[in-house]
């Protein structure tokens, strides 16, 4: 999901939406930031969106390679069955918790702070 800079709030501040797409959640948050930042901040964040993809899809191969691989090396159905799936999984949950500590780093790094939830 990609961000967009709203109307104006107050005090040199703007609102931040989600950009309207089929696959938005009902439950999005908007942010407020300065008007000053806005554009910085929107080009920044909306362009590590490809790179946290990348970096999540190369964390589910390397973690599902180990998982086949320790399949193999045990010899057993069980692992043969858990080793790709677990592997998937925990490839998508490490992924997933850096690309959030990504972002909410970068918010905090411009000031941007939660306003309400659509």
């Amino acid at each position: 999901m990609r961000l967009q800079i709203g109307p104006n709030i107050d005090n040199g501040r703007v609102r931040l939406d989600f950009r309207k797409s089929p696959d938005r959640p009902q439950s999005t948050p908007s942010y407020e930031i300065e008007q000053t930042k806005a554009d910085e901040f929107v080009k920044k964040y909306n362009s590590q969106e490809k790179k946290l993809f990348n970096m999540t899809m190369i964390f589910v191969a390397a973690f599902s390679m180990l998982g086949w691989i320790t399949s193999i090396y045990k010899r057993s159905i069980l692992w043969g069955i858990l080793g790709i799936p677990g592997g998937v999984i925990a490839g998508l949950g490490v992924g997933a918790m850096i690309s959030s500590n990504k972002k909410n780093n970068l918010m905090d790094k411009y000031n941007v702070k939660e306003v309400t939830k659509n």
